[in-house]
């Protein structure tokens, strides 16, 4: 039996190094695809937050305050600034008050924000509903 010593040549150090550059770019990619969903996942969070924070405030608005609302008219209520993960994002909080008969109203408070994909700005808006009774 012969016995090879003289190590790897050249061209297999080459080859090896090729394969392991492609994997290492197809796994940098794809960190970056989950960085970025990871990043939306979070503005989402805090656009339900933000949400959540506002329909507390008219869950303790007095009813005949709520009553004085245009009926079916969305209003600019609040612009909302937060910072995650290093980048500022705005929300836009507008609220709709439908008047569905003299002891209730449905409260809409929808949240909306823009963010950057693929070189384009893409709207996007979360919303949550209630029904507010005269008590």
């Amino acid at each position: 039996m012969l016995k090879n010593d003289s190590g790897m040549t050249l061209v297999e150090v080459i080859v090896a190094m090729a394969i392991v550059f492609i994997v290492f770019l197809g796994m940098s990619s794809a960190g970056l695809v989950v960085l970025d969903q990871n990043i939306k996942n979070s503005q989402r969070d805090e656009a339900v937050s933000v949400a959540e924070m506002e329909m507390q405030q008219v869950r303790n608005t007095q009813f005949s305050v709520l009553t004085l609302a245009s009926d079916n008219v969305s209003v600019l209520i609040d612009n909302v600034s937060r910072q995650i993960r290093g980048l500022n994002v705005n929300y836009n909080v507008w609220r709709t008050v439908n008047h569905l008969d003299a002891n209730n109203l449905q409260v809409s408070i929808r949240v909306a924000w823009n963010r950057i994909e693929n070189h384009q700005a893409k709207s996007y808006d979360h919303t949550v509903l209630t029904i507010v009774r005269s008590r």
